[in-house]
């Protein structure tokens, strides 16, 4: 006999999940065990559930498979909905298991009962409890194909834990469904073909597989045509880009610079994409990027349907020889004393990039010089953190990224207030021995958020308001806190330092972190 915690287990990995990243607790306490004797899935232990649910996305993201993640109770799971939150928009198929009472004690309302259908309902693509009618194998793998079919995303499985320790017979293997073709409807087709031929006005927001090496033929094919602009949304769950590629903007975040970017728009055709909204109201800018008479019309929001939707538009044309992008001189061969601003070091980062380095930015305020600096870099993949907008996802993202994919280098990009959400991290970066080098963009400030204070106006910026918003006094020393989690580090502040840094940090595998003071 089996303990239905390892059936479960079993039925993840028949459905192609091998990591598991986690938090437990006493309910999970017999996943524990059954983790501790089976090989698939491979555990990872987090200090916090934040974190497990951004590694999850990381190498959701990377790997394009499930991953699966394992909480403790309703307080378990409201710990990681930040993230799964970013990892909701971003499309990443992540199954969460989650430990809840037996139901002889949940009968009780003990004190960490909570409404754990709500909470996973504000992420998840669906809910599924293992109950006595279906065998958990199945449940599981049933969760595990579903986070991946049709549209990818996040699927919560609810566990009492008297169905975690019982004792069940075991159950062959449940086989995946059939996946449906995508059908998009004939006159969607025919409208979304007509606008591709318009002389002018048509914006193409694109995503999913086209962002990605595999759709870079069909992405070279739109980009190529003179009566289009090509878009990317401002923060898409993974680019893969550089120099020979092609050339995608993002939307920019400020809703001023997107309403100029696309004013002239009439017709938006949305393929793997998202339709263009702004992150905020202001109360001086329409409420919308776009003319209120701008026609939307969305071949797919499926991140894995984009490619072949915008191909069956164009199965006549030759496949493109894909363009080179222009290279530039270096900026960094001197004035290596200068100090560091963001755009120093945007040119340092793109010329010094080793190729296939998996970049994940979170960068904020101080890397908005990173975008068209690194357009023509080594080739590289590039994940966006703020898929949903949920800062502090990138330490943990870099997690994931690096155990699916640990022959890259993985580069952390991350604002100082930022990483101050999940510090934690850095534990998992030296445990794991992660090749992740992290740079904190320190500035000693929410940057983000005293830019848009001073956007009100001069009568905003009291000593009283920006105190809010400042991360000192004290200063916090982030090369302390990562050498007190295991990770090695240094500080630059200087052009010269950086590069100094940067390429001791690219000599050795293994973590480390760099502290890049903006002062």
């Amino acid at each position: 006999m089996t303990t239905g915690a390892q059936h479960i287990l079993t039925g993840l990995a028949d459905a192609g999940i091998e990591l598991i990243f986690t938090n437990p607790g006493t309910t999970e306490i017999y996943f524990v065990d059954a983790l501790g004797k089976a090989p698939v899935p491979r555990p990872v232990l987090t200090l916090t559930e934040a974190v497990a649910a951004g590694a999850a996305d990381g190498a959701a993201r990377i790997s394009g498979q499930p991953t699966a993640l394992l909480l403790h109770l309703g307080p378990g799971l409201a710990n990681a909905i930040a993230y799964l939150h970013n990892a909701k928009r971003a499309h990443s198929p992540i199954v969460v298991v989650v430990g809840d009472h037996s139901q002889g004690v949940a009968d009780q309302d003990p004190p960490l009962a909570s409404d754990i259908d709500s909470l996973a309902g504000t992420f998840s693509k669906a809910v599924i409890h293992v109950t006595k009618n279906e065998h958990p194998r199945h449940s599981a793998a049933r969760a595990g194909y579903l986070a991946i079919d049709a549209t990818p995303g996040i699927v919560t499985l609810i566990v009492p834990s008297d169905l975690s320790w019982s004792d069940t017979s075991d159950v062959s293997r449940l086989q995946r469904p059939p996946i449906p073709p995508l059908k998009t409807p004939e006159a969607t087709l025919e409208r979304a073909s007509a606008a591709l031929t318009e002389p002018d006005g048509t914006a193409v927001i694109v995503g999913g597989d086209l962002l990605r090496v595999e759709g870079h033929e069909t992405l070279e094919r739109l980009t190529r045509r003179q009566n289009l602009t090509v878009w990317a949304n401002t923060f898409p769950a993974r680019m893969d880009r550089g120099l020979g590629t092609p050339l995608v903007r993002r939307l920019p975040y400020l809703p001023e610079m997107a309403i100029s970017a696309l004013e002239n728009t009439r017709r938006v055709v949305i393929a793997g994409g998202a339709k263009p909204v702004p992150f905020f109201a202001y109360p001086h800018l329409p409420d919308r990027l776009v003319a209120d008479d701008c026609e939307i019309i969305t071949l797919t929001s499926d991140p894995s349907a984009a490619i072949s939707s915008i191909a069956t538009l164009m199965p006549n044309e030759k496949e493109p020889t894909l363009s080179s992008s222009t290279s530039r001189e270096p900026a960094t061969k001197a004035n290596d004393g200068a100090a560091l601003n963001p755009a120093n070091f945007a040119s340092l980062i793109a010329e010094l990039l080793p190729a296939d380095t998996i970049v994940v930015d979170e960068s904020n305020t101080l890397g908005l010089n990173l975008e068209e600096a690194t357009a023509t870099a080594p080739v590289h993949t590039w994940l966006p953190a703020l898929t949903g907008g949920a800062i502090g996802h990138g330490l943990g993202l870099a997690i994931g990224a690096a155990i699916a994919a640990p022959e890259r280098h993985v580069l952390a990009l991350i604002a100082d207030g930022s990483s101050l959400y999940t510090p934690q991290a850095l534990w998992n970066h030296a445990s794991e021995a992660l090749n992740i080098t992290t740079v904190i963009l320190s500035n000693r400030s929410y940057g983000i958020l005293n830019f848009e204070l001073a956007r009100l106006g001069s009568d905003a910026e009291t000593e009283g308001a920006k105190r809010l918003l400042s991360l000192s006094p004290p200063s916090i020393d982030h090369t302390r806190l990562a050498t007190g989690f295991g990770v090695p580090a240094t500080r630059a502040s200087t052009v010269g330092q950086l590069i100094d840094a940067l390429a001791s940090a690219w000599r050795s595998r293994g973590p480390s972190l760099i502290e890049a003071e903006f002062l």
